[in-house]
């Protein structure tokens, strides 16, 4: 019998869709060819908004002649490839105990639609009884994504629909990894996904001050993580889906396992709701936290996907958490933020990214940082301008 104790975490399916590839193969070796998924928009008419740059999935990643929203459609998606990844599409005892955690932001999508049936219609036809599921309200609840991942890949063993911003994807991965340690769950399909590259989204955004504005005329350099003149982030969207399964369990089956989860830490500033503080603080608290839980020293990490967003605020505070963890060491342990290729999957970001680290450990390949052309003084670290090749145990993957 397994115990609590020993209960220990693997990878056993990817699969994911993202600006610069419709699954996992094909995003992994466009990351490493240097290529960026950031163009103009063409979803919807950007006249009159200050930034009109994006990373689109391409048009053959998306069928709109499905009954699901686009951020619903990509996690799907990426599911039916990670199922497939892990070899357990056919398997009806293990697809009746798996359940899904999935990290996303709703779906804007579904809610725009929404708006517009609604005005089509007068309130009284609006009933309960034809908002079926396949009506664009349906689409535009927050659990709608997950729900739909559950039933459509017959997945009966829990449904958990997890909203923390940027942080989602890699929140719904950690708490899977915890609930299959804790003897709750013994496989679990988990990740994020999104689809923000909305009018409303990128209004908000715009009106923020937090996308760029300076790049409309040349995209690809518009993700600029940790330069000096980086002047905020660019919209992605996408997905990332993982097949979490306890170690024993996917040794009987005779699965293939990518890597162990090995540790996940989880903290709060209630700093802002917009920005991290410049200390870092929280976030190397949760660095800690990870290791510990690990049981390794901050010299066995060899690679750290940075949550690297290009805005002002999040570039310095990261850098300050990671050298204030890895202090004289940090120099040591290349970091790279591949939103610069991808831009910003927001739900769906930590989930692409933990999937681009167990692909650096598995090829023992680090993925580099486009753009990188004066760095800020305040970002000093060993940063990854080129694909390196270099012998690694351990990658952590951080999400702000």
């Amino acid at each position: 019998m397994i115990t609590k104790e020993d209960r220990k975490v693997v990878v056993t399916g990817m699969g994911m869709i993202t600006p610069i590839g419709n699954n996992v193969e094909q995003s992994w070796k466009n990351l490493l060819k240097e290529e960026s998924g950031i163009k103009r928009i063409t979803l919807f008419d950007t006249e009159g908004f200050s930034c009109k740059i994006a990373g689109q999935v391409k048009d053959d990643g998306y069928r709109s002649d499905l009954p699901y929203s686009r951020g619903t459609y990509f996690g799907l998606a990426a599911s039916k490839e990670a199922l497939k990844d892990a070899e357990v599409v056919n398997e009806a005892g293990i697809l009746d105990e798996m359940a899904v955690f999935l990290g996303n932001s709703g779906t804007r999508t579904g809610l725009d639609d929404f708006s517009e049936e609604f005005k089509a219609r007068n309130l009284k036809e609006l009933t309960l009884k034809n908002l079926n599921s396949d009506s664009q309200f349906d689409k535009s609840r927050y659990s709608a994504a997950a729900e739909t991942i559950a039933k459509e890949c017959n997945l009966s063993g829990g449904c958990c629909s997890i909203t923390t911003a940027c942080a989602s994807g890699t929140q719904a991965i950690g708490m899977a990894y915890e609930s299959i340690k804790a003897g709750e769950n013994t496989v679990v399909l988990a990740g994020g996904c999104d689809a923000m590259i909305t009018e409303i989204d990128l209004m908000g955004f715009c009106m923020l001050g937090a996308v760029t504005s300076e790049y409309n005329e040349n995209p690809t350099k518009g993700s600029r993580p940790f330069n000096k003149d980086r002047s905020g982030f660019v919209l992605g969207e996408g997905a990332g889906m993982l097949v979490l399964e306890e170690k024993k369990h996917a040794l009987a089956r005779k699965a293939k396992i990518y890597a162990e989860i090995v540790g996940f830490g989880n903290a709060i500033s209630g700093y802002s709701i917009l920005d991290t503080p410049p200390d870092g603080e929280n976030l190397a608290q949760a660095m800690k936290i990870a290791m510990d839980e690990a049981g390794i020293n901050k010299n066995q990490i060899g690679y750290i996907n940075a949550h690297g967003t290009s805005t002002r605020d999040n570039d310095s505070s990261e850098a300050a958490a990671v050298i204030k963890v890895f202090g004289e060491d940090v120099m040591s342990i290349p970091i790279s933020s591949t939103k610069a290729s991808t831009g910003h999957l927001i739900s769906g970001a930590g989930a692409i990214e933990a999937i681009f680290s167990i692909m650096a450990l598995k090829d023992q390949c680090l993925p580099p940082t486009l753009n990188l052309e004066d760095i800020d003084g305040k970002c000093t670290l060993f940063h990854i301008p080129k694909p390196l090749k270099r012998t690694i145990d351990y990658v952590m993957s951080n999400s702000l």
